[in-house]
């Protein structure tokens, strides 16, 4: 089996290039217990573009102190040999899934009908996959611990404004989160543009899931996409791909919270920006933790159990991590690296931004 290794200063992250099918796996930490990363598809897909996804789920584990390091696997095929390479990857890769030392979900162009032959194998509580009226509880979580931060950093009196970046079908469940927590959202931004108005979540989860990045186009009048970082909101979701969050953006949100929700976010020179305005940022590893905490618990925890200790944690982190002169980003990543070191040899150079 051919092994290609990239150095980051003192750390080794290992490629493994499959052998079955066109396709590469990428583990971060030597010696983790699991690792853990999404499962993504495409004829392109390149080593070098996936790395901050694994470096943000190894920073989650980190934050939950957790011995576990992130992961991602890539099918280098087209979408029409889907079914052969997950087949191929299922084989090639029996033991890995079979002890748990590898476990992954569907990332780009990939469900759980098409990664069943993986998915089989995953024992980690299926409650996190239960559907919650269009989105998984997964999403859920994820979400709960985005509002929780938004609500924590923007400190609303009782009505709130968000925005929300990438809308989605994360998206979907911030949204719920927003309403439960007494917000509301005014603005949306997908691929296709940006929307102002005032948006339940019933009228968002249908736009969505009929249009898709498209539903903008069902909301009202579309603007450029760059209007989601107008700094009339009391907080921001930013979640539609590695650094979606530019130094041009940056700028725009001024004072107004920032919230990742998905990895790496917010660009390196984004968050210089942002630290320089003393702008705060809840990290994309901290708000995501939720998952994470519900991955390897009982099967009778339940949801309401779930939701409560996802709450606790991320409330508790960004209580720790409040008053930093460094920020709320920054500390959270001295956290995670304070626990990486305690049981690795040399710490990973490159934290989670895009």
């Amino acid at each position: 089996m051919f092994i290609s290794c990239r150095k980051w200063h003192n750390l080794t992250v290992e490629t493994k290039q499959l052998e079955s099918t066109k396709g590469f796996v990428i583990y971060d930490l030597p010696e983790a217990e699991t690792y853990v990363g999404p499962c993504r598809l495409g004829a392109k897909l390149a080593p070098g573009n996936a790395e901050m996804l694994v470096r943000h789920q190894t920073y989650i584990f980190a934050l939950a102190e957790q011995r576990k390091s992130g992961a991602t696997i890539g099918l280098k095929v087209d979408p029409a040999d889907t079914d052969a390479a997950v087949s191929a990857l299922s084989d090639e890769l029996a033991g890995e899934f079979e002890s748990q030392k590898l476990l992954t979900s569907p990332g780009l162009r990939l469900n759980d009908e098409s990664l069943d032959p993986v998915l089989r194998y995953d024992k980690r509580n299926p409650i996190v996959r239960e559907n919650r009226s269009g989105v998984t509880f997964e999403n859920e979580l994820l979400a709960l611990g985005a509002v929780t931060s938004a609500s924590f950093l923007a400190k609303p009196m009782e009505n709130w404004d968000v925005a929300i970046e990438g809308f989605n079908q994360t998206g979907i469940a911030i949204a719920r989160e927003v309403e439960n927590q007494g917000g509301n959202i005014t603005r949306i931004s997908t691929s296709k543009g940006c929307v102002t108005g005032n948006f339940d979540s019933v009228t968002l989860a249908d736009a969505w899931l009929e249009a898709g990045a498209s539903c903008v186009e069902h909301l009202g009048n579309v603007g450029k996409a760059w209007e989601i970082w107008k700094s009339d909101v009391d907080a921001i979701f930013v979640g539609s791909k590695p650094g979606a969050i530019s130094g041009e953006g940056a700028q725009g949100v001024q004072n107004t919270p920032i919230i990742a929700t998905s990895a790496a976010a917010i660009s390196s020179k984004a968050l210089a920006i942002l630290r320089k305005n003393n702008t705060p940022v809840a990290a994309d590893f901290l708000t995501g933790i939720g998952p994470a905490l519900a991955w390897w618990t009982p099967e009778e925890t339940s949801q309401a159990e779930l939701r409560s200790s996802t709450s606790a944690v991320v409330s508790g982190l960004l209580e720790e991590t409040d008053g930093h002169s460094d920020g709320h980003f920054m500390a959270a990543c001295y956290k995670a690296e304070a626990f990486i070191d305690s049981w690795q040899e040399q710490r990973p150079f490159g934290r989670p931004l895009g």
